[in-house]
C-alpha cells in the first residue's frame, strides 16, 4: 500500500511540475495597478486599457499568453525585483531610482503631468504652492511635485480612484496626475475639468527584473508592434480625446 501511495504521490508531483512548466513557458504574468484609465483599470470585472491591449499583443508576439496580477503601484517594483512577476506594465515612468532595481524596455508613451479640479475652482502651475494637493503615492507626479514646488502641501493615496473622491468631497482643491487620464476621469465626472501643466522628461516603459533575457525579446516585440501600426492604433483607441 506504501509503495502503491508513494508512487501516486510521484506521479502528481510530476504532473504539477509539468504544469509549472508549461506554464512558465507559456505565460507572460505581467505586474499591474488597475487603478489608471485608460491606461489599466477594470471595467465590468475585467482588467481593460491601453497597457492591457499591448501586453497582449507583445505576449503573442512571443508566442505566449499575458495574464495580469493586480496589486498596489507601490509594490509592483518590488514583485519585479524579487521575480513575483516576469515583467510590469503600469504607466511605470522609467527614472534613475527605479533603474536601480529593474530594467526597462524602450519607451512607448511620452508622459504629461495636468492639475484636476472642481470646474468652478482650476488650478494652474503658478498656484500649485498656495494649494492642497493630492497624487499617488511613489509616483512621478510626487517626484515632480516635490522637486519643483517649494513647501508643497501634498497628500498622497494609494491611488488615483482615492484621490479623485477626495477631490470631489472638499478635502483638497486639485489632484496632480497624468493629463490622458485626467481627462478620462474629467469625462467620467462632468463637474471636473483640468489643465496641463508639464511635460515629465520621463516615458512609460515596461519593467523587468536585473539582466531579464526577456528584455531584448519585448523591445524586438515593440519594435515590430511600432512598425506595423500596432502601437498607433491603440493609442487611437485609448488615448485619443
Amino acid at each position: 500500500m506504501k509503495k502503491h501511495v508513494h508512487i501516486l504521490l510521484a506521479a502528481v508531483l510530476f504532473l504539477l511540475s509539468g504544469c509549472k512548466e508549461e506554464n512558465e513557458k507559456n505565460v507572460i504574468e505581467f505586474a499591474v495597478c488597475a487603478d489608471y484609465p485608460p491606461f489599466e483599470y477594470y471595467e465590468n470585472g475585467k482588467i481593460v486599457g491601453f497597457d492591457i491591449e499591448l501586453a497582449e499583443l507583445i505576449a503573442k508576439k512571443l508566442g505566449k499568453r499575458a495574464v495580469f496580477r493586480d496589486m498596489q503601484f507601490l509594490a509592483i517594483i518590488v514583485s519585479v525585483k524579487n521575480e513575483m512577476v516576469d515583467a510590469a506594465i503600469s504607466a511605470l515612468a522609467v527614472t534613475k531610482k527605479r533603474e536601480e532595481s529593474c530594467d526597462f524596455s524602450e519607451e512607448y508613451y511620452s508622459e504629461s503631468f495636468a492639475t484636476v479640479y472642481k470646474r468652478d475652482n482650476p488650478v494652474t502651475r503658478s498656484q500649485l504652492a498656495e494649494v492642497k494637493i493630492v497624487c499617488q503615492s511613489g509616483s512621478t507626479m510626487e517626484i515632480w511635485l516635490r522637486k519643483n514646488v517649494p513647501h508643497v502641501s501634498l497628500t498622497t493615496v494609494d491611488n488615483n480612484n482615492q484621490a479623485i473622491e477626495s477631490l470631489k468631497a472638499g478635502h483638497v482643491d486639485c489632484v496632480f496626475m497624468d493629463e490622458i487620464q485626467a481627462s478620462t476621469f474629467c469625462k467620467k465626472n462632468p463637474g471636473l475639468a483640468y489643465s496641463p501643466i508639464a511635460e515629465s522628461g520621463d516615458g512609460y516603459a515596461i519593467a523587468m527584473k536585473k539582466g531579464a533575457h526577456l528584455k531584448e525579446k519585448i523591445n524586438d516585440s515593440l519594435r515590430k508592434l511600432t512598425s506595423e501600426g500596432e502601437v498607433e492604433k491603440l493609442k487611437r483607441k485609448w488615448l485619443t480625446e
